[in-house]
């Protein structure tokens, strides 16, 4: 079922003006909403606190912290059971300006999508961009890769979405300066691509199902006539959500989409060509420390 929620303008000709500076439209960034980002940025701070404190001595991975070693995408180690490594990838981070490049992109994008979508719908952007930017990662990478910046691709995907559903009642200002920090966080991960164990797969991957998710889920803005039994005069502008039902739906048939994607596509297993790396690995668990 759809919510809808309105305010009254009083002068249609006005109408950009009223809308860009009022309190329950406006698209600049707000506090109330920062909430939703402050969970994830915290989580991958956590986490990324947690590999700094877990070294492991040299292995043929190259992955130097316990988190990377138990949670990295590694094609050959999922594809004999270790199925969480399509998630725990997208809390992982390459290094300090990886983490960093996540972070800014969660308060910058976060709020907005939060606000457009919805709590539920944000989370479940996130959680669904990490997981298809991992499987596309898994089926076109061989390398171990991690993902901590595939989901905010997502997120910027389903804000590009929104934009452009509400190009006609959303403030043009607001949207230019986000349009210029999207272009920088894209460069910035592209360099990040060739510098570490980032996958643009997942960067693709994230921002292409952000971008599906975002436009079935989509609220949208839309100018209403004022009733005359209330006396009011102007336009009303009326936000429609999808509802939290219809995202969950949506979501889980996403879900059961990509998954059915692993049992008709074989991912490249170079990364680890045997068995026996597989065990050599295993054993690399048991000596985890200095």
């Amino acid at each position: 079922m759809s919510q809808n929620s309105g305010t009254i303008l009083t002068d249609a000709s006005s109408f950009e003006d009223q809308f860009a500076h009022h309190p329950t439209f406006m698209l600049n960034f707000n506090m109330s909403y920062l909430w939703c980002s402050g969970i994830l940025a915290s989580v991958n701070i956590a986490v990324f606190l947690f590999e700094i404190a877990s070294p492991v001595r040299g292995n043929d991975l190259e992955l130097f912290s316990l988190p990377l070693l138990y949670g990295a995408k590694i094609n050959h180690l999922i594809m004999v059971g270790e199925w969480w490594r399509l998630i725990t990838p997208m809390f992982l981070h390459a290094g300090i300006f990886h983490l960093g490049l996540s972070c800014w992109a969660l308060v910058s994008f976060g709020p907005q999508v939060c606000k457009s979508y919805g709590s539920l719908t944000f989370f479940l952007i996130y959680i669904l961009g990490g997981v298809s930017g991992n499987i596309a990662s898994f089926l076109h990478t061989p390398n171990p890769t991690v993902g901590g910046t595939g989901p905010v691709f997502a997120i910027i995907g389903a804000w590009l979405i929104y934009q452009i559903q509400n190009r006609d009642v959303i403030a043009n200002d607001d949207s230019e300066n986000l349009f210029k920090k999207a272009i920088i966080i894209t460069i910035l991960g592209f360099i990040l691509c060739n510098l570490g164990p980032v996958d643009e797969w997942s960067h693709s991957g994230a921002t292409f199902t952000g971008m599906v998710y975002g436009f079935l889920t989509s609220s949208t803005l839309q100018l209403d006539s004022t009733s005359p039994q209330t006396g009011e005069e102007g336009l009303k502008l009326v936000k429609k959500y999808g509802g939290s039902f219809k995202s969950l739906i949506i979501f889980v048939i996403s879900i059961v989409v990509l998954s059915s994607l692993l049992l008709f596509m074989d991912p490249p297993l170079n990364a680890l060509a045997s068995a026996d790396e597989v065990a050599v690995v295993a054993l690399e668990y048991m000596s985890i420390f200095y």
